[in-house]
């Protein structure tokens, strides 16, 4: 997404937890710290793991909300709750800046092609000043309301993408326990109108080798986990928490940065070419 800002022909500094990920941004001004980066900036991106990532990097007398002032709009591209963006708005509105939530759908060809979708929260016209940013990272912004509207999106979105390969991971698993021929048993399946195409093209993935990761299972479970949380917790959300479990166990079972796909051979055995 940086160097998409950078071919659109925006001047860009940046700033990363990991240096070594801020040095690879070619043709970037690396900033020391996300105060210095925000200072430097009309508008302010970030894309971080999870709300206390989020907090950690925009709190603090070095910390992005520390660079903002009057008239600057923070964009935050991140997977996080509502009550997260919420929280993030307010602490923009101290310095009199804008803050809109517009997490992405989509993982790395899309990022890398510039043809991600946005799901936007915040206000109409700060998204219009952002448009330049926007357009230059994504294909369309589809905006769903006020702040944390888009983080909502975001989190329901990536709740069917989870829970549809964890329940076809549990019914290869009941297949192979009820001794059902496994190559049979997964063509069936694949032919039948509740498989939806992306989970078709996740099964030729692994089928293929399931390298490299477009989406790690960490944040899958992450994000099923922050889904439950928004939700009012598992006893409103309990198909999405029992999901979650099952990418906790194939979290800890060695799976976290392999793509999420692999929660279906976790669950239903291995993939072979």
């Amino acid at each position: 997404m940086a160097r998409r800002i950078l071919a659109a022909g925006f001047p860009l500094t940046v700033w990363n937890r990991n240096p070594e990920r801020a040095r690879a941004i070619e043709g970037a001004t690396i900033a020391p710290t996300p105060r210095q980066a925000a200072a430097a900036a009309d508008i302010v991106c970030t894309m971080l793991s999870d709300p206390a990532a989020l907090q950690a990097v925009a709190d603090g007398e070095d910390g992005l909300v520390a660079g903002l002032s009057s008239g600057k709009i923070w964009l935050d591209f991140s997977t996080v709750t509502p009550a997260a963006s919420r929280r993030a708005a307010e602490r923009a509105r101290e310095k009199g800046a804008d803050f809109c939530d517009v997490p992405v759908a989509g993982s790395v060809k899309p990022a890398t092609d510039g043809t991600l979708k946005l799901l936007a929260g915040g206000d109409g016209p700060v998204l219009s000043r952002a448009k330049g940013i926007l357009d230059a990272v994504s294909a369309e912004t589809l905006h769903f309301g006020g702040v944390g509207q888009g983080s909502a999106m975001k989190l329901v979105n990536n709740l069917m993408y989870g829970v549809t390969l964890a329940a076809f991971g549990e019914a290869l698993a009941l297949a192979n326990s009820l001794g059902l021929p496994r190559e049979r048993t997964r063509s069936w399946l694949l032919s039948i109108p509740s498989v939806s195409p992306y989970l078709r093209a996740k099964m030729d993935f692994l089928t293929a080798g399931g390298e490299p990761a477009a989406f790690q299972l960490a944040l899958m479970e992450k994000d099923l986990r922050l889904a439950v949380e928004a939700g009012g917790g598992p006893a409103a959300a309990p198909v999405v928490d029992a999901a979650r479990e099952d990418y906790e166990r194939a979290r800890k079972a060695g799976l976290g940065e392999r793509d999420f796909a692999h929660v279906l051979s976790f669950l239903g055995g291995p993939f072979s070419k």
